[in-house]
């Protein structure tokens, strides 16, 4: 049978398959940056994929990592690119589908990654307020959600704690290691 044939199944006409049809998924060409600023890049995903996907295609497209890496969800932050440029808010709902998403006033093809200062501590992942944060601060973040009286923080391989109200310098991807050992706790 021909693509293009209609053939009789019981009492319906089926005809070729309509990649239009409602209902029936369809590939969208939607276009995606690193904020702010980056280089657009074009790709096509089917309207029904979840806006999480168009993140982590819109990522490999760019060539750039999502943190943390998978299977966990990205921390990173899928914006809407309006008509004139400006850059919408971080979408919420990332289990929604493109093609829904699209229907909502305002919004276009055109999407934008916020590459955010995600680090962890131990297997726990956060993204920093700051750029300089005191361990204090760290244990607090609610990705992290440690008590400093209880837990000390480390760099990797280091049996030095690191001193409790002074800050850090964290970078996008650092590793920093907490331990069950009270030390910030002893003395107060």
């Amino acid at each position: 049978m021909e693509l293009n044939e209609s053939t009789e199944v019981g009492s319906v006409v089926v005809g070729p398959a309509d990649a239009h049809a409602p209902g029936s998924p369809h590939d969208l060409t939607v276009t995606t940056r690193v904020l702010p600023g980056g280089s657009p890049t074009k790709f096509k995903i089917a309207d029904n994929a979840p806006l999480l996907q168009l993140l982590e295609d819109g990522a490999r497209h760019l060539g750039i990592h999502l943190l943390p890496p998978p299977p966990l969800r990205p921390l990173d932050r899928l914006h809407n690119i309006g008509k004139h440029d400006e850059v919408g808010p971080a979408i919420g709902d990332l289990d929604q589908s493109v093609g829904v998403y699209l229907k909502e006033k305002g919004t276009t093809k055109d999407f934008g990654i916020e590459l955010v200062l995600a680090f962890r501590v131990n297997t726990r992942w956060a993204v920093a307020t700051s750029p300089e944060m005191t361990p204090k601060q760290i244990l607090a973040l609610p990705g992290i959600g440690l008590d400093y009286q209880q837990y000390t923080l480390y760099l990797p391989g280091s049996s030095a704690p690191l001193p409790l109200d002074k800050p850090i310098h964290l970078k996008r991807g650092d590793a920093l290691e907490a331990q069950r050992d009270g030390k910030y706790g002893e003395g107060r």
